[in-house]
């Protein structure tokens, strides 16, 4: 069974992440103009940069952000982060509990992200509130942050298991 999940779980989670970027990514940025979708703005975005963006997405971008790019997205998440949890194993002390709640707080931080993103979605351009930009771009940020420090404690973890 661990064999299953030690392979499965990273592979079911990178086909995932394929489809939403590879596939439906593609799309997006097309429908975009060339731009970067929000999820992918390690850096973040300002409310003028948001603004450009919804301006610049088609309607088809609208409706394939609001439909099926939202359910790969909170289905990757919950993937990566039980990936990352699984790689973490095993859990001792307040460094395991830390290892844990690295990982879910990515989860947690990507889909407030999705959340934040769909009331930018919905508000269009020219209602979209500063407060909702501002919030989208810091869990943008803390997703990219959470998942970098989830990663470093996983191949801790991982080289840890191999010298054992």
């Amino acid at each position: 069974m661990a064999r299953l999940v030690s392979w499965g779980l990273p592979l079911l989670t990178a086909a995932v992440y394929a489809v939403l970027v590879l596939h439906f990514g593609r799309q997006l940025i097309a429908a975009a103009q060339g731009q970067l979708p929000f999820d992918l703005r390690i850096a973040g975005y300002s409310l003028n940069e948001a603004r450009d963006y919804l301006r610049a997405l088609s309607p088809a971008g609208y409706r394939l952000a609001a439909g099926p790019i939202l359910w790969t997205d909170t289905l990757f998440p919950a993937l990566m982060g039980l990936t990352l949890a699984w790689w973490m194993r095993p859990y001792r002390g307040a460094f395991g509990m830390v290892c844990v709640l690295s990982a879910m707080s990515y989860v947690a931080l990507d889909w407030g992200e999705n959340w934040a993103v769909q009331r930018m979605l919905f508000a269009g351009p020219d209602w979209v509130n500063p407060a909702d930009v501002a919030r989208a771009s810091a869990f943008t940020q803390g997703k990219f942050a959470a998942l970098a420090l989830a990663f470093v404690l996983a191949a801790r973890q991982g080289w840890l298991r191999l010298r054992a």
